[in-house]
């Protein structure tokens, strides 16, 4: 068999089949089994895929015989003489599949394999019928290999494959059943995993299951098992039976650190799977992957608090474990604990330098860090940390650490230098152009420097006008110079271009909303992207202020506070606290507008809002 077939097929795991059978790889040279297939005679040396073997002669001797059965590759390999139209049939099929006949070659393949009863020749048809896409026949001859080959775990492995491609389930439960019937009672928990596994890539995914139910039946005592059932009802929607099977294996072992991970995943309720392994962790205060998963649960239920409890859990277990290490770094930043965030980070930096690896794959912790310090308007510290990323090393993350530099730059004053060097990256960037334009846009954004970012932004968008980003980011440069006219064009243009641009809907709605006019339209734009994005944080807002113009102001708050809960930033803030103020609750509006100053007090939506409503902080 050709070496690239040969790795191609030992590689690929039944779960791939499908990919197997409509990207293999075409291999025009006879198979390795045909010239390593054991002959007897010495008449004339024939050459057979490029190996010479003998032609058909005498038949052999009987210790020629016993000499000529051998094993190969795991698989029994019978003796069998060789005559001279059996060999012209293996010749013949070895020209054939050069050729590209392969019906020639699968049938003579097939032939030779029925009558040599030698394993190798049946899997070099099965390979055959993989090529031509045949399934069909590629189960045929994978059949007759496993059956020729009764202990070859690869021919067991391919024959589970493609009964699950032909959906032969039947078939393929009485065989996955007399596998764990042979196996050894310690070994069935393992392969009761690997049949779920290969179950789990069937199309009929209900059918499967009770599969799966069928062989599993004589070994409820085995936890395995339940977890199967448990994960196989999970992937069919059916979480009253995941959550039964997945306690049934806890019942069995309460130790199974898998088995609770299983119930957890089942449990619809966060909250109740929360506490479920908070219960396990009481009682088993090592399980290591079981604190991982509560405390990414938590993280995602907001319960930041309590997360890094659990992380600090895992770090007093393992001081030099990375994954905790940035872990713990990334909620220190969300609970805006800086100075323990730069210690874990800078630990976690350590961690990888120890265990070997190329700082390359610290460059995120990095470029963190220097946030962090530019947050903190250590700007010197700031440059030091983004100097660290080497262009050699990494040219994408190089040219981030360029952007940030200038960005930091202009918060130093250093707007000219910030500049310079935004158009030196893009004279040495030309591919970059576009992304360079945007960022450097932002950069004078934030210097206020409106005009110069108009008049970038309209010369990109001059030479690329059916750029949907340079023509969003120009409508909000168009929109500050109050230039409604182009904003709204250049929102309407992307529009034309996609018509499912929630960007842009929700720009223009909010654009008429805040100027409090066309508020009937303001509405429809928004709810359009309401509808293509229920869940974006700023559309909901926008929604909200839309709402509150309108005079809705209950509706107002309920959408503001959902805003609010997804994105506790100091726009939402002061829209929801503005709100809160007309309706009357004017103490949880101060809170708002206080909280929102201490999180961000350069908001100019802020500062006019405040300002207007006359709030005494």
């Amino acid at each position: 068999m050709n070496l690239n077939q040969d790795i191609f097929l030992k590689r690929t795991a039944p779960v791939l089949f499908a990919f197997l059978l409509s990207a293999c790889t075409a291999v025009n040279e006879a198979p390795e089994s045909v010239a390593t297939l054991p002959v007897s005679g010495t008449t004339a040396d024939q050459t057979v895929g490029g190996q010479t073997v003998a032609a058909a002669g005498e038949k052999p001797s009987g210790e020629e015989a016993e000499n000529a059965a051998r094993t190969v590759n795991g698989e029994d390999a019978p003796s069998v003489y060789l005559g001279s139209d059996l060999l012209y049939e293996i010749l013949a099929a070895d020209f054939a599949y050069k050729r590209g006949d392969y019906r020639i070659a699968f049938d003579g393949m097939m032939n030779a394999a029925e009558k040599t009863r030698d394993p190798r020749l049946a899997k070099w048809a099965a390979e055959v019928a993989v090529k031509e896409r045949n399934p069909h026949e590629a189960l045929d001859a994978v059949r007759l290999w496993h059956k020729l080959a009764p202990h070859s775990a690869e021919a067991g492995k391919y024959l589970i494959g493609f009964l699950i491609i032909e959906e032969r389930l039947d078939e393929l439960q009485e065989l996955l059943s007399a596998l764990l019937a042979k196996a050894k009672p310690g070994e069935r928990g393992v392969l009761i995993y690997q049949y779920q596994q290969f179950l789990g890539t069937g199309r009929d995914k209900v059918k499967a299951f009770g599969v799966m139910e069928k062989i599993a039946e004589p070994y409820l005592d085995v936890p395995e098992a339940h977890i199967a059932l448990s994960q196989m009802a999970f992937a069919n929607k059916d979480n009253a039976r995941a959550v039964v099977e997945a306690r049934e294996a806890l019942r069995l072992k309460p130790d199974s650190e898998l088995a609770v991970l299983t119930l957890a995943q089942a449990q619809a309720e966060p909250r109740r799977a929360i506490q479920t392994l908070t219960d396990f962790l009481k009682q088993y205060p090592k399980s290591r992957e079981v604190r991982i998963s509560n405390a990414r649960m938590l993280i995602a239920q907001k319960e930041y608090d309590r997360a890094k409890v659990e992380f600090e859990q895992l770090l007093a277990s393992q001081p030099d474990d990375s994954l905790t290490l940035y872990s713990l770094g990334l909620l220190s930043i969300q609970q805006n604990r800086y100075e323990e965030a730069e210690r874990y980070l800078k630990a976690y930096l350590d961690a990888l330098e120890k265990s070997g690896k190329p700082e390359t794959e610290a460059y995120q912790a990095i470029f963190l860090l220097a946030q962090l310090a530019e947050e903190q308007k250590h700007y010197k510290a700031a440059i030091e940390w983004t100097d660290r990323i080497s262009e050699e090393a990494d040219a994408e993350a190089w040219l981030l650490a360029q952007v940030k530099k200038s960005q930091i730059l202009v918060k130093q004053g250093k707007v000219q230098d910030a500049r310079r060097r935004m158009e030196v990256l893009r004279k040495e960037y030309p591919t970059e152009e576009e992304r360079l334009v945007l960022a450097e846009a932002q950069i004078l954004a934030m210097a206020k420097l409106n005009q110069d970012a108009y008049d970038l932004l309209k010369a990109s968008v001059d030479r690329k006008p059916s750029n949907i980003s340079l023509l969003y980011d120009f409508s909000l440069a168009a929109e500050k110079l109050k230039r409604y006219d182009e904003m709204e064009s250049s929102l309407r243009h992307i529009l034309e271009i996609d018509p499912n641009n929630q960007l842009a809907y929700n720009a223009l709605g909010y654009s008429f909303a805040d100027r409090n006019i066309r508020l009937d339209e303001a509405y429809v734009l928004i709810a359009k992207a309401l509808a293509l994005a229920p869940d974006d944080p700023y559309v909901i807002d926008s929604m909200g202020w839309v709402l509150f113009r309108q005079g809705k102001l209950k509706e107002a708050e309920l959408m503001l506070r959902r805003a609010y809960e997804i994105l506790p930033e100091a726009e939402v803030m002061t829209h929801l606290g503005e709100v809160l103020w007309t309706a009357g609750q004017q103490d949880e509006a101060r809170s708002l507008f206080q909280k929102a100053i201490e999180l961000d007090a350069g908001n100019e939506t802020l500062q006019e809002t405040v300002r207007r409503l006359d709030v005494r902080l």
